[in-house]
């Protein structure tokens, strides 16, 4: 497991939580590709072909450029086996409180409520910085979504947001799960992928946002309105 010291733990708290906008077995980080990670139980991270990393290296360029991706158009779907695994792993975590007994902590009070008008809704990101490496395990996420209701009360758990750091990846292309590789946040250095496994998502299992999850709720703050989203809160 490559070393994250360079962040560390606090550092990698408050750029993973800015980073949020996306089962079981693990995928780990520099070893060789495994056939059975293509099914999203076991195995490695897979290996890329050239064409891959060339889209890779434009989706990068576009970034720098100011053409920020919309996080749109992933692909990919979640397979029973893999939703079954992250599902039994993750289930007592409706109860937003075991979850934050596991270590996962709320980022409403310092970054809001995720949302997008024209896609769909996100909700509030309980983020677990113990889990912020080089490896991504299907059933221990680095982030919880959950899905908030009138007044901000949190409802459900809806998704798994999984997050790799780059100072912590040292490979030249992205991780990868369920097939799809992971895309890079536009403003901050990580790669996120989000997956929809308590939530049905008409767009598709992998992308960002859903439209069966409701909008923040007023009152609420929200990122990128009431919130900075480059990566700075007081």
């Amino acid at each position: 497991m490559a070393s994250t010291h360079g962040l560390g733990r606090r550092g990698l708290g408050l750029v993973l939580g800015c980073a949020l906008l996306g089962t079981g077995g693990c995928a780990t980080g520099p070893g060789p590709a495994a056939g059975p990670a293509a099914e999203g139980v076991s195995g490695t991270v897979h290996e890329r072909s050239h064409a891959d990393d060339r889209l890779e290296r434009n989706h990068y360029l576009a970034t720098r450029s100011g053409g920020a991706p919309a996080h749109d158009g992933h692909g990919g779907s979640v397979t029973r086996t893999a939703r079954a695994g992250a599902q039994l792993a993750t289930a007592a975590f409706q109860d937003v409180r075991a979850a934050e007994a596991a270590g996962w902590k709320s980022s409403l009070t310092t970054l809001g409520c995720f949302q997008d008008p024209e896609r769909g809704g996100m909700g509030v990101h309980y983020v677990n910085d113990a889990l912020l490496d080089d490896t991504v395990d299907i059933r221990r996420p680095e982030a919880l979504v959950y899905e908030l209701g009138r007044g901000g009360r949190v409802t459900g758990l809806v998704a798994h947001e999984y997050i790799v750091p780059l100072e912590a990846w040292h490979r030249s292309s992205p991780p990868r799960l369920f097939g799809v590789a992971f895309h890079r946040h536009p403003s901050l250095p990580l790669y996120v992928l989000h997956a929809w496994l308590w939530k049905d998502n008409v767009r598709g299992d992998l992308e960002d946002w859903n439209p069966a999850v409701r909008l923040c709720p007023s009152g609420v703050k929200i990122f990128g309105q009431d919130q900075p989203s480059d990566g700075h809160h007081s």
